[in-house]
């Protein structure tokens, strides 16, 4: 299942934001994207602002009725590659075009949502109750949304004036430093699993759909899971000569495990992936 939510689809834009900047006298005058091994020149947009900051470059562009800043962040072994680590996006909420949103709210929790487009009024309701990694608290007249997607985690809040009708005010892209650990944080929402332990041993396994049915998972020679630490099992999976793995955690301890890491072969830095994932991380899983 996609999440068509506006946070997950948020998180899905935030792409690689690598570049290489030219300063000179703490002035931004050139910049080159980088994708892979590949670069590509691009002369700073006519548009935006530079600051030049101890480690950081912020970029900060006004398009219409939003406002964004980017800060970017050094490479830690390479002074001329910055990172983009972070997109604040900010709305004109007294603009008439902007989509509107309604939420309904039970007992201080939002139990749906729809999204209304601009003056053609064509509207799109939000299943919240199946969205995955996904929370919504409500304090006051803002409604905020956060959600965890890959590596990125997104912050949208939703104000109203009236107590009916929301508008996004703000949204905030932030990325998960990977660090020096070797398996990077990667948040797949809709991979979920739910296991049964004997003692340490995963004895059943189930796959959970989006709207919370479980399926069960055939346990044989090519698939295997291992719980390596508390909230943390390993499915391991071998066809031939090559193996890959897939790391699913059960953050906030309600019995759900969500994808978060994968890659080739066997070995997981578990450690290396505990330091990418939050409490603020930990409660959406």
């Amino acid at each position: 299942m996609r999440d068509h939510s506006p946070a997950g689809r948020l998180a899905d834009e935030l792409a690689s934001g690598d570049v290489r900047f030219t300063i000179s006298n703490g002035q931004v005058t050139g910049l080159e994207h980088v994708i892979g091994s590949r670069t590509i020149a691009a002369g700073p947009p006519a548009d935006a602002t530079f600051t030049v900051g101890t480690g950081t470059v912020t970029e900060t562009l006004t398009r219409g009725t939003a406002t964004a800043t980017l800060t970017y962040t050094v490479d830690a072994d390479d002074a001329g590659l910055y990172h983009l680590t972070q997109e604040v996006r900010s709305f004109d909420t007294t603009a008439a075009t902007t989509p509107t949103y309604g939420f309904t709210v039970s007992g201080g929790a939002v139990t749906a949502m729809t999204q209304t487009f601009g003056t053609s009024g064509w509207a799109h309701s939000v299943a919240v109750g199946d969205l995955a990694a996904s929370v919504f608290t409500v304090e006051g007249s803002t409604v905020t949304e956060t959600a965890i997607r890959g590596n990125t985690l997104a912050t949208l809040r939703y104000t109203t004036t009236d107590g009916t009708t929301y508008k996004l005010a703000s949204e905030t892209l932030t990325v998960v430093p990977v660090g020096t650990a070797q398996t990077a944080l990667d948040v797949e929402p809709y991979e979920r699993m739910r296991f049964t332990f004997d003692g340490a041993t995963v004895s059943a396994a189930q796959s959970v759909k989006a709207d919370g049915t479980a399926v069960d998972v055939h346990l044989g020679t090519t698939v295997a899971y291992a719980l390596a630490a508390a909230g943390y099992v390993v499915e391991t999976i071998t066809r031939g000569n090559h193996s890959y793995y897939e790391v699913f955690h059960d953050g906030n301890g309600d019995g759900i495990y969500t994808a978060v890491a994968h890659g080739q072969g066997t070995t997981v830095d578990l450690v290396g992936l505990q330091s990418q994932i939050t409490a603020q991380i930990d409660a959406l899983l």
